[in-house]
């Protein structure tokens, strides 16, 4: 994490000119799952001080499970309004004695394995808190008419009453970084309550002319690189 401030400078100047959200990923693996449940709780305490609930960020930690070839198993994910937002938290941390106390816990306990920077595109919300997540990494040709694809389905989606499958969804574009799918350009996610409304809900979702509308307009223009699913293990500042 030390390590990301001076790459997030000039990242930062490049995305100056988008307004919309952005998400940054610090995927680590973690050898000792008791090492999770530590690091869980150091974030947990450190959430607790006026410091960290004056952040900008919704900050979630998240526990990575069927995702192939990765070696990640356990995420930090900073979810930003806007470029300004995200800029000004990093200003604001970057010398901060208490993050530094609690990178001493959680550096020792995890290896770094990478850093993702995503600009999101559009996104929609369901009904509940997210516990779950199907994340598809992709590959698009043509990002214009995959988006202005996906924007008619997700809103066909919901005037059919479909959005309340889910808690949450939405494309993204990967703007810096990645994990093994380097040829990735997109994330779309799915989020759910639990992993049996999430494979219900997918079911259900997947059987249904409006997603065999969609998919017959990006044939050919999308490549699904990998499936995984991500579990919240604990949320911050939302």
């Amino acid at each position: 994490m030390k390590k990301s401030i001076l790459l997030l400078t000039f990242l930062l100047l490049s995305l100056s000119a988008f307004s919309q959200a952005v998400t940054s990923i610090y995927s680590f693996s973690v050898d000792n799952p008791r090492d999770v449940q530590t690091i869980v709780m150091a974030m947990s305490e450190h959430f607790e001080s006026d410091f960290a609930k004056a952040g900008g960020a919704i900050v979630e930690i998240v526990d990575e499970h069927f995702n192939g070839s990765e070696e990640s198993n356990l995420s930090f994910v900073y979810k930003f309004k806007d470029v300004q937002e995200m800029q000004d938290e990093y200003a604001r941390t970057s010398r901060s004695d208490e993050v530094k106390k609690v990178q001493e816990i959680i550096l020792p306990l995890v290896n770094e394995n990478s850093q993702m920077l995503l600009k999101s595109l559009v996104g929609g919300k369901g009904i509940g808190k997210t516990g779950v997540t199907m994340v598809f990494v992709m590959k698009v040709k043509n990002p214009v008419s995959y988006l202005n694809a996906y924007i008619e389905f997700i809103s066909t989606m919901e005037e059919n009453g479909k959005s309340k499958l889910f808690t949450e969804y939405g494309l993204s574009e990967i703007f810096a970084g990645g994990q093994n799918d380097t040829g990735a350009t997109h994330h779309a996610v799915i989020g759910a309550l639990d992993m049996v409304s999430l494979v219900n809900g997918l079911d259900e979702l997947f059987s249904s002319q409006e997603f065999r509308l969609f998919s017959s307009k990006v044939i050919g223009n999308r490549e699904i690189l990998s499936r995984k699913t991500v579990f919240t293990l604990a949320s911050f500042n939302e």
